[in-house]
């Protein structure tokens, strides 16, 4: 059937776009079921008695020919363990990204680091290797790598920059399972690695994390740091360093141990969603999808596009009431408060810890990255899952063209559509 774009928009009382009702998502199963019914019969939960979190941390390494999985409770307490694994004294500066989430940057908190923000790639918005580049001092004692969204990052560049200046790079993998970067899984390129499998990501034990590493001595820290650096390989309880109880349970452990047998195919079918979307998407004017770097295979934990506003017309608000009317579920700003993390109200007010400013030592402003700044006010996010039917893809994309068409005042246009 031929749809034309000159329907009118159903926020003005025409017809959804979005005409047929999504599938419903199923994540867990009977494997879950099975695996934690052996933990309740074994009658052990926790991991450093039971099986399960030591079966997911070996299945996971393998998958990632990593030497070294350490598992913890949330992707938040993976990125605390590996900054405190480095052992980077108080009051140094670690760069990331402006826009992440705050998870990336607890734990950096709570070790006395110094966030440093680099600004993001217009494009892709992963951040910009030439902005953290920038930001390198005397002072700098790692680089924290996010993988936005499930896009790798630009890795050869990060590596350059540690193996010149000898900083170590850490990187943050909680929206890239199975994300690739030239042939190579993101994940497997720093010193060390964080992962989270808490409810939104693409697999998920309710909350959890885990670390990868070639590092041995990396690997020792880790697993002191998740649990009250209290030495059980060695039968020692003598903690000599402040460490928190970050450990995961056998629960959790059964359930993540299971999701490992879904997420190569839930990343293959959402990069397979995702590429389609892309593709009808590029036909529209006014609207740019996420640039995908040449040899990168994008996992989709969120899809991304950028509203040409100029030419539009309208604001991204505006733009998503409109989609989001049409049955296409959507949100403007990114998802993440509105704004780049260093705008938030503990870095500007500098309010980590009460009565002081510490770590801080320097103040954040708007304007510290201009371009991380401006993508809240142009990019509209949606999720993108396994379960979604070709023919989902089809009708957002309709949805999408539908609006801005509207917005174009232009000529009526056909399109085809699945019925």
């Amino acid at each position: 059937m031929e749809v034309e774009y000159s329907e009118r928009l159903a926020a003005e009382g025409g017809p959804k776009a979005k005409r047929t009702p999504f599938g419903v998502r199923k994540r867990h199963g009977d494997t879950e079921k099975r695996y934690l019914n052996e933990v309740i019969d074994s009658d052990v939960l926790f991991y450093y008695l039971g099986s399960k979190v030591f079966s997911f941390e070996k299945r996971f390494a393998e998958m990632y020919s990593k030497r070294h999985c350490v598992a913890c409770s949330s992707g938040t307490a993976a990125v605390h363990i590996a900054l405190a694994a480095l052992e980077l004294p108080p009051g140094t500066e670690v760069i990331t990204s402006a826009i992440t989430d705050m998870g990336s940057l607890t734990g950096l908190l709570y070790q006395g680091l110094v966030p440093v923000f680099a600004d993001v790639d217009p494009r892709t918005l992963n951040m910009d290797p030439a902005s953290a580049r920038r930001a390198i001092t005397s002072r700098t004692g790692a680089i924290l790598v996010v993988h936005h969204s499930g896009l790798a990052a630009d890795m050869d560049s990060y590596l350059e920059l540690s193996r010149e200046f000898n900083i170590p790079i850490i990187e943050d993998c909680a929206q890239a399972f199975y994300c690739e970067y030239k042939g190579r899984l993101a994940g497997t390129m720093g010193a060390i690695s964080c992962f989270s499998l808490n409810h939104f990501k693409h697999i998920t034990c309710g909350s959890g994390g885990m670390l990868l590493t070639n590092d041995e001595q990396l690997r020792y820290l880790t697993s002191l740091y998740l649990d009250k650096c209290y030495q059980r390989e060695e039968g020692i309880r003598n903690p000599f360093f402040l460490a928190p109880n970050y450990q995961m349970t056998e629960l959790q452990g059964a359930v993540a141990l299971a999701q490992l047998e879904r997420v190569e195919n839930i990343v293959t079918r959402r990069n397979q969603l995702g590429t389609r979307l892309t593709e009808l998407l590029c036909k529209l004017p006014g609207i740019e999808p996420q640039t995908i770097p040449d040899g990168c295979h994008h996992s989709y934990f969120m899809f991304l596009f950028r509203l040409d506003l100029r030419k539009l017309g309208c604001t991204a608000e505006e733009f998503s009431a409109a989609l989001n009317a049409e049955g296409v579920p959507n949100s403007a700003h990114l998802i993440t408060g509105g704004r780049p993390v260093y705008l938030y109200d503990i870095f500007q007010k500098r309010s980590a810890f009460p009565g002081t400013h510490y770590p801080f030592d320097r103040k954040y402003s708007a304007g510290d990255c201009p371009i991380a700044e401006s993508a809240f006010d142009q990019w509209i996010t949606m999720g993108l899952f396994e379960h979604y039917s070709e023919q989902d893809i089809d009708e957002i994309a309709f949805g999408i063209g539908k609006v801005a068409n509207h917005l174009l005042h232009q000529p009526v246009q056909t399109i085809s559509r699945t019925t």
